[in-house]
């Protein structure tokens, strides 16, 4: 395959990381597989022999109990025929004769006891004798018992007469058949688990070993991509429709991807230094704030502290009194406004207050913005002419009725001309609302119409200052409406007047 080098990719001294070997993935899936298969046949193999066994036992119980039930129901009948007298005679009388022909039908080796646990009779006299001192304790108490000893399972159940316990009768019943049988059992199953652990490893082993040899291609394929080695053509590593196939040709596109990305960064590392550029200037712009605040600040306090000096020098002048007291309550209010506007701006910009949202009647909310404003505007000979249309919105009321004062406000203040006038009015477009304020005001040249929304900007202007402005109304205005999903331009600005544009989602 083709391969391209980044010119900014340097070889990766970690690459050593990718080579190292342990355990190869080619012995470690067939061992696994191995462990599996043996876990598998082993769990198997023992629900088998667990199940062979338990049939076995019940088979054995089931076998000794219906021959005790023949025996207990044979000497019971022989008892009552016999004129019942005293149960020990009849058992010491009668029992190696009963075993005998017991023995004989059922083909096991049959010992009887009387009430007092002695031995009364055995079909196979010359046998040794068991010790079954324990289990024959249980069944001259009524209770059945059976103990195991090598190929023989040694049965006791107490025989029940009319009145009372006769004796008991003990079976021997040979086990050796089934013991047989349950080893070859298991001797088939070792032999079935071993060969299927062989063949299953071996095929295992070459199936695996056909993946682990694909994904070393993949592997080495990621650490050229890793030394910044990157396929060029676009073609696989190996032709295959399984997920390996698919993650070839994932790595192949990775390749291109990050060669891409590394164009890319490039080029974004370029923006950046544009951007910290721009920071730059924007720190500047931040300093100049600062001084033109303090500057603005500085002037209605350096004027309130010369006309406080002027009347404690010349108090008893009435004419400089009152001129005094104008000035100082104008230029407190401007310092006031000034101050509010700086905390409501930083505010606004810092942190994420919760809007308080209604449903508002905008008609009714813009005539009584205009009734708030029509004293000022008639003061200063300016005509405030309304016109609404009945809309209701779902908005936040106060931030509303301040960005409208403020534009209002300011359409009074920057009203230079003689018979100015104000229009207020709104109109509904799709889902918005558009309300429109125009003026007769200076002009603003188009190329300062985003300025004037930036308070770095417009503060220390000449037009931020006439009229006693702040410079910071237009953009807490706009930083309002933004928070009401919205946005404030200026639509135009020339001889015939200048428009401001509040668009708000309904």
């Amino acid at each position: 395959m083709k391969r391209s080098a980044s010119k900014n990719a340097q070889p990766t001294t970690r690459s050593h990381l990718f080579q190292s070997r342990g355990w190869s993935l080619r012995w470690k899936f067939p061992l696994l597989l191995a462990v599996l298969l043996l876990f598998t046949v082993g769990v198997l193999s023992t629900l088998v022999l667990i199940g062979i066994q338990s049939n076995q036992k019940n088979q054995i119980e089931n076998t000794l109990k219906r021959q005790s039930e023949i025996v207990g129901l044979t000497i019971r009948q022989e008892y009552l025929a016999s004129n019942p007298s005293d149960p020990k005679s009849f058992m010491k009388l009668r029992a190696t004769e009963l075993a005998g022909q017991l023995g004989i039908s059922s083909n096991m080796r049959i010992v009887l006891y009387d009430a007092k646990g002695q031995l009364v009779g055995d079909s196979l006299p010359l046998a040794p004798q068991a010790h079954v001192e324990q289990a024959l304790a249980y069944a001259l108490k009524g209770q059945i018992a059976y103990i195991t000893a090598g190929s023989s399972v040694i049965y006791l159940s107490p025989i029940q007469g009319p009145n009372g316990l006769l004796g008991v009768a003990q079976l021997h019943l040979s086990i050796a058949e089934q013991q047989a049988f349950y080893q070859d059992i298991v001797h088939l199953l070792l032999w079935i688990g071993l060969s299927v652990l062989m063949i299953s490893f071996i095929v295992g082993w070459l199936y695996i070993r056909k993946q682990t040899t694909d994904i070393e291609r993949l592997t080495q394929e990621t650490i050229s991509i890793a030394q910044g080695q990157y396929p060029v053509a676009q073609t696989t590593l190996f032709t295959r429709k399984d997920e390996l196939g698919q993650l070839g040709e994932g790595i192949v596109q990775m390749g291109h991807m990050i060669a891409q990305s590394m164009n890319d960064l490039e080029n974004e590392k370029q923006q950046l230094e544009q951007a910290v550029t721009k920071l730059t200037a924007l720190e500047q712009l931040q300093k100049a704030f600062i001084g033109n605040i303090s500057h603005e600040l500085k002037t209605p306090v350096t004027s309130i502290q010369a006309y406080a000096d002027l009347l404690r020098m010349y108090g008893d002048d009435p004419s400089l009194v009152q001129e005094a007291s104008e000035s100082i309550a104008k230029e407190t209010k401007r310092l006031i406004e000034l101050i509010e506007d700086s905390i409501r701006l930083s505010l606004l910009e810092k942190y994420d207050f919760e809007l308080q949202l209604h449903t508002v009647q905008l008609d009714a909310l813009l005539q009584d913005v205009a009734e708030r404003t029509r004293g000022k505007a008639s003061t200063s000979g300016i005509d405030l002419q309304v016109q609404t249309v009945s809309v209701n919105m779902i908005t936040d009321p106060k931030h509303l009725m301040h960005i409208l004062l403020n534009l209002l406000d300011n359409a009074v203040k920057y009203n230079d001309r003689k018979h100015g006038w104000i229009q207020l009015s709104n109109m509904l477009d799709d889902h918005k609302t558009i309300i429109r304020i125009a003026n007769s005001g200076a002009i603003i040249p188009e190329d300062q119409w985003d300025n004037v929304f930036e308070p770095y900007a417009t503060l220390s202007s000449d037009r931020a200052r006439t009229g006693s402005g702040t410079g910071l109304g237009l953009p807490l205005a706009r930083r309002l409406a933004e928070r009401l999903q919205g946005q404030l331009y200026i639509k135009q600005s020339n001889p015939s007047g200048t428009v401001f544009i509040l668009e708000l989602p309904l």
